[in-house]
């Protein structure tokens, strides 16, 4: 059976959803005619008189309605100011002088990280005079950077699945939404970007660092009732963003106003609302119970009318589903296994605007949930975790404004966050070729904590050089993680790989671990920029910026550990190029990366001086967080405790008894086949190619503002990944005259944690941003390519992905390269699991008539790659990982394409005064696409008594599908009821 790539198709559920979202645009027409700083702004301008000539000395004041915030600066000799730093809001911005008309310019909207600029004309007047204007929001992007801003209108409007934020990410070009795959994150949704797979993100919380240490991507998570709005820059980001070779997320909680306001709301969804999955269908279980209920309340208002605000929200979710088991090997087969899951949280955010140069903001964070670890159609109950996680963050942010147009930004967080995944069983576990598994997982239990101390501090200020006016920013960054540690102590109810989907099939592979696995990889992080926007001429800005950094922490010493002694020590094996790193005694001890230096340039060209027509682009290089988990978390473990491998057989032919009969899960075990002495070997080892990874971006665009309320983006971007953790099986077995035995027969099946990892991707995107009176259509078409040696994305430490991929599921095949003894070979290049060849991503709201909403959010990609592999040890050395006959590289099958249209109706009914019942309906998967993933990789089961391979009837099929856990939704409904005061 042979599997070709597929043409791009466009499903009539597509194609429906997009002629929908048109429509609304078309039914919103006719109403035309009736009607930077991760903190928040910065509004920059010109004040020129009725000739176009610069005007100094104007002072230029910019009001908040809502909260009274005020900030005033003074024009330069070039008619130029700067207010930096100006929290997100709507202003009213007034320009005054002497012997000139005063003009205020009203509705000007000032969104998080992005710079706003204003240019503003004022007329003589021998009177006191004022005159009023309505500014228009620009539509277009005014920097190089490539991404998205999302307000709070589409925030509060469009369909949300869950309620949570990072949903609308991936109204940014080249982005995917997914699930965080790793087990301390239950549920929750990651935006994936640039052929990544959500690890890659930087996420800025009131430009507080929220990202996830130990394994990336989010730390904790916060409510969508607490969200005012958010900036995702997928690339071109200024040299003041960092930790990040992707993207950045910046995010502004909401602040009170003036006005004593809240409210009050739920959601219900059961499977009364919910159609049948395609894995109940095929497991003929019929609906399974579900039912699920999200509630919670905010409030806000003044403490001093102007001058100090609070607001707070609270939110619980409460889950009762299930799974049903579709795997005909396990017990459980065809029944529905509950997954309870609840998750609470909570934000409290006092400001203080303590003077007309001072302000102050304070916010407290909370979040706690339980779930359920390892759900699938695969996964007998006996396989299952439980997973238990609090968090906890307080942070204070102050800015001062020194002089006419300096500001000095503080900040300090802490975070606290605390893991644990226990075991629903104590069974030995079984890996099945089908991907089925029973019996404790692997994977459990184990723990994680991390405690974080952050200490930041921002200056900017502006001068005039020659006649050119320059923006000067520079900035200290400095993070203390004093606990970033875990306990890891898995694997000790033991293995078992069997080589067909029976429990009486033969084994291939028996592991068991002992000891305790702590490990403690405390870190301290050092970073500092400076950057200048030098404006060139009124057309022409050039931003220039330098970044570095330094982690500290990361120079383990594995010197102790006997793997690294052994192969420290290899000189014969030339068959393994990986070994060649270690030759000399290198890797004994890491070395933190000290060369972190990240240029970046990038410009913005007005070519008709209107703000209209824009050309933009920029190079620039960006360093990543090595997070624990994908570079020295295990290898500690291994140089520091007892942990380790207590029993290891491996026979592709099927393990046998000291009788020859074959061995059967639950018989005495055969004779261990490790050599060691009576201390635990361990089964991790750090390469001394371990490096900080980073990418460097190259962008081209142009932006086009068509008309009042139509904007479109054009650009071309091209990225080169290097130096990205990943993980292999290093262990193989060989053939020699004394038989078939592990290369080191003293050790395991152990783990080498590399650092050569290289991917790229190139894209063109074209976005398109309208807006009318009560319509808001945002979104992008992307063409891109992603390809690498690390397979599962480019922020991945996985080879193989078993999340991803169903036949991929422990015993030898998990983290194993299709070339184990180089995993740099040439057939270890090719298209990554997360290349997709298009891309598309629409969100419409309009606000229709008689106070009802519609929105709908259609988003698509392209089938993505999978491996196909032969299914059994071609080349006997152990893995069974082997590419099949005739196929030249990873990633050759291409199924699987996603999409899905998720809608949104309200009706708003009005009382006195400012209170208000809104009515909701929500379907998410309208058109209840199937969404397969999980594809059989595998095109043989094994070899016949005659040698012959047995094909595999699963081969190029899907495992899951909508529905199941963590992929996604099938088509379901639910209702809600908000009020509001």
């Amino acid at each position: 059976m042979k599997l070709m790539r597929q043409p791009v198709k466009r499903p009539a559920a597509f194609l429906a959803a997009a002629v929908l979202l048109a429509a609304l645009g078309l039914a919103a027409l006719p109403m035309a005619a009736h009607a930077q700083s991760a903190t928040g702004s910065s509004l920059v301008g010109r004040v020129v008189d009725n000739k176009g000539e610069a005007l100094p000395g104007v002072t230029v004041s910019a009001t908040e309605k809502a909260t009274g915030f005020n900030r005033t600066a003074v024009t330069g000799s070039d008619g130029g100011f700067r207010l930096p730093a100006v929290p997100v809001g709507e202003y009213t911005v007034s320009a005054e002088l002497a012997g000139f008309a005063t003009v205020n310019v009203e509705a000007v909207r000032l969104v998080v990280a992005t710079e706003r600029k204003l240019e503003i004309t004022m007329n003589p007047a021998k009177l006191e005079e004022s005159i009023t204007v309505v500014d228009e929001a620009p539509l277009v992007s005014t920097s190089p950077s490539v991404g998205a801003v999302v307000s709070q209108n589409e925030l509060e409007n469009l369909p949300l699945n869950g309620r949570q934020f990072a949903n609308l990410a991936t109204l940014a070009p080249g982005t995917s939404l997914g699930v965080n795959s790793d087990p301390t994150k239950p549920g929750q949704q990651v935006v994936q970007l640039n052929g990544g797979t959500g690890r890659n993100v930087n996420y800025l919380i009131d430009g507080g660092d929220n990202t996830d240490d130990t394994i990336g991507g989010a730390l904790q998570n916060f409510n969508l009732e607490s969200v005012q709005e958010f900036k995702i820059q997928t690339m071109q980001y200024k040299a003041e963003y960092g930790r990040s070779s992707g993207g950045v997320l910046s995010v502004v909680t909401k602040t009170g106003t003036n006005a004593f306001d809240g409210s009050v709301y739920g959601f219900r969804r059961d499977k009364s609302l919910n159609s049948e999955t395609t894995t109940e269908q095929l497991a003929h279980s019929g609906k399974q119970p579900f039912k699920r209920d999200q509630y919670g309340a905010a409030l806000g208002g003044p403490i001093v009318k102007d001058t100090a605000h609070f607001f707070a929200t609270y939110e619980k979710t409460k889950r009762d589903t299930s799974y049903t088991v579709n795997a005909p090997v396990l017990p459980s087969n065809g029944t529905s296994i509950p997954i309870p899951f609840t998750d609470e949280l909570g934000t409290a955010k006092v400001s203080w605007d303590i003077s007309s140069k001072q302000y102050l903001q304070v916010r407290y964070g909370y979040q706690k949930n339980a779930d359920k670890y390892g759900a699938s159609p695969l996964a007998d109950p006996t396989a299952l975790g439980t997973i238990a996680n609090d968090y906890k963050s307080l942070l204070a942010g102050h800015t001062v404004q020194l002089g006419g147009e300096a500001l000095n930004e503080a900040l300090f967080q802490y975070t606290h966050f605390i893991n644990t995944i226990s075991a629903d069983s104590n069974l030995p576990n079984l890996v099945f070729p089908n991907g089925a598994t029973y019996g404790q997982s692997g994977n459990t239990p184990q723990s994680t904590e991390q405690k974080k101390y952050q200490y930041k501090d921002d200056f900017s200020w502006s001068r005039t050089i020659g006649d050119k006016r320059h923006d000067f920013k520079i900035g200290l960054n400095y993070i203390n993680e004093p606990v970033l540690q875990g306990d890891f102590s898995v694997g000790k109810a033991g293995s078992y790989t069997l080589s067909g989907n029976s429990f009486n099939a033969p084994v291939t592979a028996i592991t068991v671990f002992g000891g305790f696995a702590g490990s403690s990889t405390p870190v301290k992080q050092y970073s500092a920029y400076g950057q200048d926007d030098w404006f060139v001429s009124n057309n022409l800005t050039i931003n220039l910026g330098l970044r570095y950094d330094y982690w500290a922490g990361f120079d383990l010493d594995q010197r102790k550990n006997p793997i690294w002694q052994t192969l420290a020590t290899q000189t014969q094996f030339s068959d393994a190029p990986y070994l060649r790193d270690f030759q000399g005694g290198k890797g004994g001890v890491l070395k933190n990366d000290k060369n972190n230096v990240g240029p970046r340039a990038g410009f913005t060209w007005d070519t008709r001086g209107d703000g209209k027509q824009l050309v933009r682009g920029g190079w620039g290089r960006y360093f990543d967080f090595p997070y624990t988990n994908a570079t020295i978390l295990f290898p500690t473990s291994a140089a520091t405790s007892n942990y380790g491998l207590v029993y290891s057989n491996r026979n592709p032919a099927g393990i046998k008894n000291p009788d020859g009969s074959l061995f059967h899960p639950g018989q005495p075990l055969p004779p261990n086949q490790l050599t060691g002495g009576s201390v635990n070997p361990p089964n991790e080892v750090a390469s001394p190619t371990l490096a900080t990874p980073r990418s460097d971006q190259l962008s081209l665009g142009y932006s086009w503002q068509v008309t009042s309320w139509l904007g479109l983006n054009f650009e071309g971007v091209d990225i080169r990944y290097a130096d990205i953790p990943y993980r292999f099986r290093g262990n193989p077995l060989v053939t020699d005259a004394t038989g078939t035995h592990a290369r080191f027969p003293q050790f395991g099946n152990f783990r080498v944690w590399y650092g050569n990892g290289q991917a790229k991707y190139d894209g063109f995107n074209i976005g398109v941003h309208a807006r009318l009176t009560n319509f808001e259509l945002q979104g992008f078409y992307t063409l891109s390519r992603a390809t690498g040696n690390v397979l599962a994305g480019v922020d991945e430490f996985r080879l193989t992905n078993a999340a991803y991929q169903g036949d991929l599921v422990g015993g030898t095949r998990r983290d194993a390269s299709v070339n184990p003894l180089n995993p740099q070979c040439g057939a270890c290049f090719g298209p990554l699991n997360s290349d997709a060849r298009h891309r598309i991503t629409l969100a419409g709201t309009y606000r229709a008539p008689l106070g009802f909403s519609v929105s709908g959010v259609l988003r698509y990609h392209s089938a993505t790659p999978f491996t196909q592999e032969a299914g059994y040890d071609v080349n006997r050395d152990g893995y069974s990982n082997d590419l099949a006959p005739g196929v030249s590289h990873v990633g050759t099958l291409y199924l699987g394409s996603f999409e899905q249209f998720d809608l949104r109706l309200s009706k708003e009914f009005k009382f006195g005064g400012n209170y208000s019942a809104e009515i909701i309906a929500e379907v998410f998967n309208l058109f209840n696409a199937k969404n397969p993933v999980k594809y059989n990789g595998s095109q043989f089961l094994g070899l016949d008594a005659s040698g012959n391979p047995i094909p595999n009837p699963r081969f190029g099929k899907p495992a899951t599908y909508a529905g199941d856990p963590l992929q996604g939704e099938q088509r379901l409904a639910q209702i809600g009821l908000r009020f509001r005061f």
